[in-house]
């Protein structure tokens, strides 16, 4: 899955001389946490709502509300954004975008075209975790399974052998480390099934750890 699945296309935007202001009440206004800063077609920022907050004058300030407005639509935006922000192109993969994110602690990537570098996009963590609800298919309910399997070739085509001898779907797998050794890996798997009784005692029976969980996923559309 890429970038291009999830990030926002074509979105709203500021200039480098939009006051702090008119920032605020875009954001407010679309329900949204950043925005890029062009200057022109050229992106030269990135402002969050953290950053329009720090700007603003704090609650125990003695200036009037007269002065406060004047003073936030004198100061602009291109003073307080976060220049050169780090970006992706469509194509990256959305767990790429998503180590990105955690390398440099931002919330947000900008998502511009390889060849041009013109703003096509922006990918927020929000849909980083959108992503992840849809790769490892909790929307679909089912059953999920939690395997510790050996790191070696083969051991997990034995899993999926006995999964389809039940004739079950899979809606999702993923590999993580596993917590007993660093010559296992934990694996989970979603199943297109209400009861997977029998493939978790198939799997018991050839020797494999694991457990199965089925629950009513709350916060699902």
């Amino acid at each position: 899955m890429d970038v291009k699945m999830w990030m926002t296309e074509k979105p709203i935007t500021a200039e480098r001389h939009t006051s702090i202001i008119d920032a605020q009440e875009i954001m407010r206004t679309n329900n949204i946490k950043h925005l890029p800063v062009l200057d022109g077609k050229r992106i030269v920022g990135i402002v969050s709502r953290g950053d329009l907050l720090e700007a603003s004058p704090s609650d125990a300030t003695t200036l009037s509300v007269h002065e406060l407005n004047y003073l936030l639509s004198e100061m602009k935006v291109g003073e307080i954004m976060t220049e050169h922000p780090f970006n992706v192109t469509p194509e990256t993969p959305v767990e790429v975008a998503a180590m990105k994110m955690r390398k440099y602690k931002v919330a947000s990537l900008l998502v511009v075209d390889p060849e041009t570098g013109s703003l096509l996009g922006i990918i927020t963590e929000s849909d980083i975790f959108e992503a992840l609800v849809e790769i490892m298919g909790v929307r679909e309910g089912g059953v999920r399974l939690s395997l510790d399997l050996e790191h070696r070739p083969g051991t997990l085509a034995g899993v999926i052998e006995i999964i389809k001898e039940h004739e079950t779907n899979m809606l999702s797998i993923v590999s993580g480390r596993s917590e007993t050794s660093e010559d296992r890996r934990a694996i989970v798997i979603r199943l297109e099934t209400k009861d997977a009784t029998a493939i978790v005692d198939k799997l018991k029976e050839k020797g494999y750890r694991v457990s199965a969980t089925s629950e009513e996923v709350e916060g699902g559309e």
